[in-house]
């Protein structure tokens, strides 16, 4: 009769234990979830243009920044594309940021180009922005 007590009793102790070891493990794994929100810092990247409106042959100056940590990011590679409301997007010479994290680049609205709005788009590092500009016909 002591010996089916003490079977029940490990019985039931193992089986808490069991239970306190899957809540310790949960636990762990938020834990070291939480530590890694706060430790894997994704790079900002900004894109604008210089107006909201442009008619056609108009310079559109677009710039923007990289940074990483809220550090500039000095000498990487921004590519830049230009999305019209119809048709390919309009492809700009990559552009590499300065010592402060900035780039600049300038694109000639085409003599023919739409009216409507234009995406901005740039990319670096795995990250991406984009803004947007309006296209006006002179009337």
């Amino acid at each position: 009769m002591l010996v089916d007590q003490l079977s029940v009793l490990v019985k039931i102790i193992l089986s808490e234990v069991v239970v306190l070891l899957a809540l310790f493990i949960i636990m762990l794994i938020l834990l070291i979830w939480l530590l890694l929100r706060k430790i894997v810092v994704v790079p900002e990247l900004n894109v604008t243009a210089d107006k909201p409106e442009y008619y056609r042959s108009e310079n559109v100056v677009i710039s923007g920044f990289l940074k990483f940590a809220g550090v500039p990011v000095e000498g990487k590679a921004v590519a830049l594309a230009i999305q019209p409301p119809t048709g390919d997007a309009y492809s700009l010479p990559g552009v590499v940021t300065d010592a402060d994290g900035n780039f600049i680049s300038t694109w000639k609205v085409p003599a023919d180009a739409e009216g409507g709005d234009y995406v901005v788009a740039a990319a670096a590092t795995g990250v991406s922005s984009t803004t947007t500009f309006k296209l006006l016909r002179r009337g």
